[in-house]
């Protein structure tokens, strides 16, 4: 009895640590489609967990709070230093994951991958120096922005040696368990070729879309070489827009910053357009011999990439004299989020199924051990033991659920008048914005959804 009721804890525990984190999600991720910025910064605020700040949501939650602030447009500290909490927290975790042993990497790949912080991915840190450099550009602080921009770029040079470190530790768990259960009698190893056949057949479109370099976001290399070039560096702005237009050779305003000066005050509109992917759990069954010769099938939860829609096909910008401009594609955070999660997915998999079949393995024994055994106890440990392998089996489905689908740009002269309309490709009014008598103007604007209310950031540089 004993038992039962310690596997009905952890039942308990499993359930509703999963669905009180996707629960909360769902709702800020409604909040910023809608335009509700300011109800989406304090209800993500609220689910920070003060009294431990290493909680396994946290990460999550202080990047969707610094973004929300951010998208306020207010003068408040809340967004440097929540976009401070985030770095500190992804900085602690890779360094925990490096520095631990085989075993504890092996005892944590054995876990339900919902149960494990949420360490971040490589694009959430480049976004997350991306974002704290508008932040700062809009608060006048040059020397800031140019120190986010140099960690944006850094970051994304060394995401590959971090993340080839990462994958290495726990592949190397996974061998080690693997040839433990075959010394054993077991085989709770699953043939590659068998699982990219069900995986083809299964996630076709996994591999469907054109791929940028590993872990770079042209809109950050490219935002970083304007920025440079404003700030008087012009040999690293040229390899910085070279970078960019090598990713973007279709885009005409790139190519201009990459070749041409700026001898007028210029304005560069980045929209960010529509809502990125979110991740949905999704169930696939692999053949795996648990003993020599008992051949059984285990239930794998995996996290598969639902797209979503851009809220425009584009915005038009109003100027002088009915002149008027369409943003034009530039590039894709899609895309970016696809290239990471493709490049993880093999190792995903490979735990969720080494984890998927130690704990089928445990319940086979279970019901053998008590299938001659009558008791009342007895069924009720092996009942418990299948629930809890039925409860545990989650795909982990944490995500930065408000970046957009995709960014768009425009590029012009500063109008006489000082003042632009922005509207919607059907004419509808968006806003009417006021440009300061600068030389270098970014207008950023964040639309989720049609119709919804824009976050429009007006940032002199």
């Amino acid at each position: 009895m004993k038992q039962f009721l310690m596997l009905n804890t952890l039942f308990l525990l499993l359930f509703f640590s999963a669905c009180a984190p996707r629960g909360a999600m769902i709702k800020v991720d409604t909040l910023v489609a809608q335009g509700e910025y300011k109800n989406a910064a304090k209800f993500s605020q609220k689910k920070i967990d003060l009294d431990d700040i290493y909680a396994k949501d946290n990460l999550l939650w202080q990047l969707q709070t610094a973004y929300n602030y951010l998208l306020l447009d207010e003068i408040n500290s809340s967004t440097i230093s929540y976009f401070d909490n985030s770095e500190m927290l992804m900085k602690h975790y890779r360094q925990q994951r490096l520095s631990e042993d085989i075993s504890q990497t092996l005892s944590a790949t054995l876990l339900n991958d919902t149960t494990r912080p949420y360490i971040g991915t490589e694009y959430d840190g480049i976004m997350t120096n991306t974002y704290k450099a508008i932040e700062y550009m809009k608060l006048g602080d040059t020397n800031s922005a140019r120190v986010e921009f140099n960690r944006a770029i850094d970051r994304q040079r060394r995401a590959k040696i971090f993340f080839n470190k990462m994958i290495k530790k726990e592949q190397a768990a996974i061998d080690k368990k693997e040839l433990e259960s075959q010394k054993k009698g077991e085989n709770l190893k699953v043939e590659d070729s068998e699982i990219d056949t069900l995986l083809k057949q299964k996630y076709s479109n996994l591999h469907n879309f054109k791929a940028y370099p590993d872990f770079v976001n042209p809109m950050t290399t490219y935002l970083a070489g304007l920025f440079a070039k404003a700030d008087n560096n012009p040999s690293k702005a040229q390899n910085l827009l070279k970078e960019a237009y090598g990713m973007m050779p279709n885009n005409k305003d790139v190519k201009d910053d990459l070749y041409k000066e700026n001898k007028e005050p210029t304005v560069w509109v980045i929209f960010e357009n529509g809502q990125a992917p979110v991740l949905k759990e999704w169930r696939v069954d692999f053949p795996i011999w648990i003993f020599t010769d008992k051949l059984s099938y285990i239930s794998v939860a995996l996290p598969q990439i639902v797209e979503r829609k851009r809220a425009y096909e584009y915005l038009n910008i109003a100027l002088d004299d009915n002149q008027t401009l369409q943003t034009k594609y530039l590039c894709s955070m899609e895309n970016v989020i696809k290239t990471e999660f493709e490049k993880n997915y093999p190792t995903v998999v490979r735990r969720a199924i080494l984890s998927a079949a130690t704990k089928t393995a445990i319940n086979y024994a279970v019901q053998e051990s008590t299938q001659n055994n009558g008791s009342t106890a007895a069924l009720l440990v092996s009942v418990a033991s299948a629930i809890y392998q039925i409860a545990s089996t989650q795909a982990d489905t944490r995500i930065w659920t408000t970046l957009p689908k995709e960014f768009q740009l425009a590029r012009f002269l500063r109008p006489q008048s000082g003042k632009i309309d922005i509207k919607n490709p059907n004419g509808g009014f968006i806003e009417t914005i006021d440009l300061p008598k600068r030389d270098n103007i970014l207008v950023y604007i964040k639309l989720a959804l049609p119709y919804s209310k824009a976050s429009v950031l007006i940032v002199p540089f």
